[in-house]
């Protein structure tokens, strides 16, 4: 199995909602509902969801979702983190089915399954158990299995929400280069998690985020200098450099040639 990044926050946790209150959330990660006591709505994409005691509610990822009760709401959410999704969706066969299902909110019908599957996460929130890294991956693992042993047709609604919230990545970063972002907020803004993101782009560059920004930016650097015969001072900030002397090594190695003496000798040229 690859090397596992998950989350360091609460993978399953309960929410206590007052009477007459709502609360919001938005999660990078497909949200897993299940009510413990008490009833209300959810409302997700401006479409309302019953909440009754024993109801189970799948979303996908990246929704805002909003809960609202009139009175005192208790729920046990699941987060199915992304990675978990496309290790399960690689190594499960999916089941024969011609039931498609289209919406980014799935009814999970009653089974012993799942009762079961609640049970146990129930019982571990209640006595403040923190499982490892790996038996929490492994609990996610179980409960998409769960899923799609009770909705086979999960299966093909988990790989098509997967897929539709990726942009680009090509078009995405020929865009974006020139920002300054964290890696962690470039693989947001592509619908990834951040080790999707880097797999996704060794993929398509062949070879790390990092490699790529630099060398982009080298490559515009030069050709800023070259061509339009800007010094480094007046674009170096807008092209994502932090530094003067990180750019300017950076630069040389690339180049064998420092920018402010390119930058003299394309000037002399044109004299």
């Amino acid at each position: 199995m690859k090397r596992i990044e998950t989350p360091d926050y609460p993978i399953m946790f309960k929410m206590n909602i007052c009477r007459g209150t709502t609360k919001r959330t938005s999660i990078n990660d497909y949200l897993l509902v299940n009510v413990i006591s008490g009833n209300g709505t959810m409302n997700v994409n401006g479409m309302n969801y019953t909440l009754n005691v024993g109801t189970v509610w799948l979303v996908a990822r990246s929704e805002k979702v909003q809960f609202a009760t009139m009175e005192s709401l208790q729920l046990l959410q699941v987060r199915i983190s992304e990675d978990a999704v496309e290790e399960y969706l690689l190594r499960n066969k999916p089941a024969e089915t011609t039931d498609v299902r289209n919406g980014s909110v799935e009814l999970i019908p009653r089974h012993l399954l799942v009762d079961s599957f609640f049970s146990g996460i129930k019982s571990g929130v209640d006595n403040e158990y923190r499982a490892s890294i790996p038996l929490v991956f492994l609990k996610m693992q179980e409960c998409i299995g769960i899923l799609t042993c009770v909705c086979p047709a999960l299966y093909d609604w988990f790989s098509k929400m997967n897929s539709m919230q990726k942009i680009n990545l090509r078009e995405f970063m020929e865009t974006h280069y020139k920002d300054n972002m964290p890696l962690e907020q470039l693989a947001a803004a592509t619908g990834r998690s951040l080790s999707t993101f880097r797999r996704d782009f060794s993929k398509e560059f062949g070879t790390t985020p990092g490699r790529w920004l630099l060398k982009k930016r080298l490559k515009e650097a030069y050709r800023l200098i070259t061509q339009n015969h800007k010094s480094p001072s007046t674009f170096l900030y807008d092209l994502g450099f932090e530094s003067f002397p990180h750019f300017s090594r950076s630069f040389k190695a690339s180049y064998g040639i420092q920018p402010s003496m390119l930058l003299k000798s394309c000037m002399m040229e044109t004299i």
